[in-house]
């Protein structure tokens, strides 16, 4: 046994408050800590002492109390006590004495000062409360399981997929709001979401282990990548499908038919004529909703088992495996079908349809294309609706790529070169100028027509370039005749393409003053097809190259279309009639009374008269008597290099 002595200096060594008091109240020990704290030297000047003798008085009082009369201790009680300098915690524990008879005869109490352990219980809650925030915070569903499937915690994100409360989920296995089986490992299912949206989760499903490497369940994570696949689709849809028709774009067409196999084929290329004009009449949106009505036609009238694609702006491929029927008479049904009328809003539109069509084997769809896109050529030039391939055609099919291919670097080179036609003053018989015309001489296929390569320039985007090369040639060769003869005119050919430009009128007049050219020396020709065509700036350029003081020339007169009313308005100052009236001249009276009048009504209109085609004398005599001013053609000679040309007129090398 110990006796007070030694209890008391067992007790002083302890580090936390130590007492004991009866039920009155009075301290019956203490330890030296618990003196401090009630600011006595030793602890004898406590014991005897009740409460309310001591800085913190009768606080604890009723709790003392309820304890002895209870008989219950109280055990782990936490409080904040504010002292002089700073809070601190403390952890009480006070427990109740009795003697033999059951009666209390104390009352034991012990506080531990518990600032650091409270510190770190606030810091691994602090800690807690974050890693919850974190996880709630991330948006893919998370959740962990044991292996009985019950969950063991999870995310907000988890529970807002599922549409459940955490009481609904923790501790309870959910595996039937679940797919069957998700293995372990990476995976990608499609489950409903708690509004019963389908979604794309990408699935990984690892163990977790413990300190001692041991599993303590399955960590799940879910990604949402529905917006991934969803934006995948639309861009599959976008690469693949033509976004107006709905209908396959040209390189999944070709793709797609190579996985067809050899089985003979029929390709069917459709040209919609024209349509740049209801572009222009109804506008782009009208365009558009007939396109579509177009491709809706075209869909319900294709077999099942055939291809279509949308080639180009109002150009269609259908590639038919293995056709029934003869394949011209089907595509001539078919361009009946698609030439009835078609309503679009309050429009009744008609077009017309082109077909080009190629036999061959499916899986050479590429081949097919490039014949049908010949025969289609060789169609719109007979008129013809619908044309099967020749295979003829390959070789002015293979000659126009290779013409293609050359002709971008030959005008870079200057290999296409000028040529100059004397034209003829009726009257007088002598010089008045020169056309120039263009040539190319190709190094291995020989001189190409220009009825070949300049509509070729014209399709390729590059017929202002070839203008630009020619207009440059001309002008630098002027300046030299005119050194010898300052009156020679000369007059060049500009395309209707040209005249969309904008800039076309400063462009001559910079190549005119670059090489010292007069204006009035060079005279410029157009088709009558360019002032049929309703756009503002080619007439903006019409009339700026005449306010520069060019001459102006209306080519091939008498073959188009041409508005009378334009003549005066743009101050026209030469008509050149087609060679074609030339050739009539004596043998059809009808064509004598249509030159008679021309040449008449351009004298009215102060306009000089160019007949081009002039073959034999009769003809020459002819014209001159009837009064036309100028004369070109093979009687006086053929197109001539410009050396050869100085030479036979007097003007030079």
């Amino acid at each position: 046994m110990f006796t007070p002595d030694q209890l008391q200096a067992l007790i002083d060594q302890l580090p936390m408050t130590i007492f004991c008091r009866d039920p009155a109240g009075r301290y019956l020990l203490v330890n030296r800590q618990f003196a401090r704290h009630a600011g006595a030297a030793h602890p004898n000047e406590i014991v005897g002492k009740t409460d309310g003798e001591l800085p913190w008085g009768n606080l604890f009082r009723e709790e003392d109390d309820q304890i002895l009369a209870s008989g219950h201790p109280l055990l782990h009680q936490q409080q904040l006590c504010h002292g002089e300098e700073s809070d601190y915690w403390i952890e009480t524990h006070k427990v109740p004495l009795y003697d033999e008879l059951g009666d209390p005869f104390a009352l034991f109490g012990v506080v531990n000062e518990i600032g650091q352990h409270k510190a770190l219980e606030q810091t691994f809650k602090q800690q807690q409360l974050l890693q919850r925030r974190l996880l709630d915070a991330i948006p893919d569903p998370i959740r962990l399981e044991d292996h009985d499937g019950r969950v063991l915690d999870c995310n907000q994100a988890f529970l807002d997929f599922m549409g459940l409360q955490a009481s609904e989920v923790l501790g309870h296995n959910i595996g039937q709001h679940l797919p069957p089986q998700m293995p372990m490992g990476r995976g990608e299912y499609c489950l409903l979401d708690a509004r019963g949206q389908g979604r794309h989760l990408e699935i990984i499903r690892v163990e977790v282990p413990d300190d001692n490497g041991l599993s303590l369940g399955v960590l799940t994570l879910s990604r949402d990548i529905t917006g991934l696949r969803t934006t995948q689709a639309q861009l599959q849809q976008e690469q693949h499908y033509d976004s107006l028709t709905g209908l396959l774009k040209l390189s999944h067409f070709l793709q797609t038919s190579r996985h067809l196999g050899g089985r003979p084929a029929g390709l069917l290329l459709i040209d919609l004529q024209h349509f740049r004009e209801i572009n222009d009449r109804f506008g782009i949106r009208i365009a558009d909703r007939l396109l579509s009505q177009v491709a809706q036609r075209l869909q319900r009238l294709t077999p099942a088992n055939a291809l279509l694609c949308r080639v180009a702006a109002d150009d269609f491929a259908l590639l038919l495996p293995e056709p029934g029927k003869p394949l011209l008479e089907w595509s001539q049904r078919l361009q009946e079908e698609l030439m009835a009328p078609y309503q679009v809003e309050e429009h009744r539109i008609q077009v017309t349809a082109f077909l080009g069509i190629a036999q061959g084997r499916a899986n050479d769809a590429e081949r097919l294309l490039g014949h049908a896109e010949a025969a289609l050529a060789e169609g719109k030039r007979l008129q013809q609706h619908s044309t099967l391939f020749d295979p003829l055609l390959y070789q002015q099919l293979q000659r126009r790529k290779r013409l293609s291919a050359d002709l971008p670097q030959a005008i870079r080179s200057a290999e296409l070169v000028a040529v100059y036609q004397p034209i003829i003053c009726a009257r007088q018989d002598k010089l008045h100028g020169a056309e120039l015309l263009c040539r190319w001489p190709h190094p291995q296929l020989g001189m190409i027509s220009p009825d070949e390569f300049i509509p070729l320039a014209e399709e390729l985007g590059l017929i202002g370039r070839l203008g630009d090369l020619m207009l440059e040639q001309g002008c630098a060769q002027l300046a030299r005749w005119q050194a010898v003869w300052p009156s020679l005119m000369l007059s060049v050919n500009l395309s209707p393409l040209q005249f969309r430009d904008p800039g076309l009128c400063d462009h001559v007049q910079a190549c005119a003053r670059r090489h010292g050219i007069a204006p009035a020396t060079l005279e410029l020709e157009i088709t009558e097809g360019v002032l049929m065509e309703n756009a503002d700036e080619i007439e903006q350029n019409l009339s700026s190259l005449i306010r520069a003081g060019f001459q102006l020339a209306i080519d091939d007169f008498g073959t188009g279309y041409c508005s009378l009313a334009y003549l005066p308005r743009l101050e026209v100052a030469t008509l050149k009639l087609d060679r074609s009236f030339t050739r009539d001249l004596v043998s059809n009276g009808a064509t004598t009374a249509i030159v008679r009048s021309v040449i008449g009504l351009g004298h009215e209109l102060g306009i000089q008269i160019t007949a081009e085609g002039v073959e034999t004398q009769e003809q020459r005599r002819w014209l001159s008597e009837a009064g036309c001013d100028r004369l070109q053609g093979y009687l006086f000679s053929r197109p001539l290099p410009p050396d050869e040309f100085g030479r036979s007129y007097g003007l030079g090398d």
